[in-house]
């Protein structure tokens, strides 16, 4: 397309002062859209929120399998998502990187574990030792953002604690938006594909089947 061929050879002449005019335009853009951001505990920027998550496991290794199932609503009352400032690519689009730095929620089983209480972990900020949780958009020359939905993505690595033990994800949940505004509060994350949970031992004990979680407004 012209108006992405242009930006692309504009950007490719490795021109900085072209390149840094169409990022600060762009950025203009998305100021104009975004919530400003806050100082973190961490001393970084980014969004403290409320998140409600809705999990649905499956128990055994086998997501077919005729075993128990129950969806678990979470609640984590003060989530931080670092934002990274945007940069733009050589294809004229600008990308926004972020990681969730803490989120803990906690929900009550009514059928796998009735009363027991359930508890999901996530970000360097809750344990240096815990796999990062990495995110990104980017945002196309042509979208309009605020009005076009962009696709996020959420690479999530978790861990459970639930009575079958401190359960953990061997491969990222990937988690997936269509936002049309940050932080995408309202707009659901939703897991894409089966998602096995592991014990101490090494043995797939349940299945996460289903995920959505959704920023449900900002905190101090």
């Amino acid at each position: 397309m012209p108006v992405i061929d242009d930006l692309r050879s504009r950007l490719q002449a490795a021109d900085p002062a072209s390149a840094a005019e169409l990022l600060h335009s762009k950025a203009r853009h998305l100021v104009d859209v975004m919530v400003p951001r806050r100082e973190l505990d961490d001393g970084t920027l980014g969004f403290a929120a409320r998140v409600q998550t809705t999990i649905t496991l499956k128990l055994g290794d086998d997501a077919t399998a005729d075993t128990p199932t129950e969806t678990i609503t979470l609640i984590a009352e003060r989530s931080q998502i670092r934002l990274h400032d945007p940069v733009l690519t050589l294809d004229g689009a600008m990308r926004l990187d972020l990681e969730t730095r803490t989120y803990e929620a906690v929900g009550t089983s009514k059928v796998l574990w009735p009363g027991e209480e359930i508890r999901l972990r996530v970000g360097r900020g809750m344990d240096p030792l815990m796999r990062p949780t990495f995110g990104s958009l980017e945002i196309s020359p042509l979208v309009n953002f605020g009005t076009d939905p962009v696709r996020s993505v959420q690479e999530v690595y978790l861990v459970a604690d639930t009575p079958l033990g401190t359960l953990h994800n061997r491969e990222p949940a990937v988690m997936v938006c269509e936002l049309t505004k940050i932080p995408p509060i309202g707009q659901p994350y939703r897991q894409q594909g089966l998602v096995p949970l592991y014990n101490a031992a090494g043995q797939i004990v349940c299945m996460k089947i289903g995920t959505d979680s959704e920023l449900t407004g900002l905190v101090d």
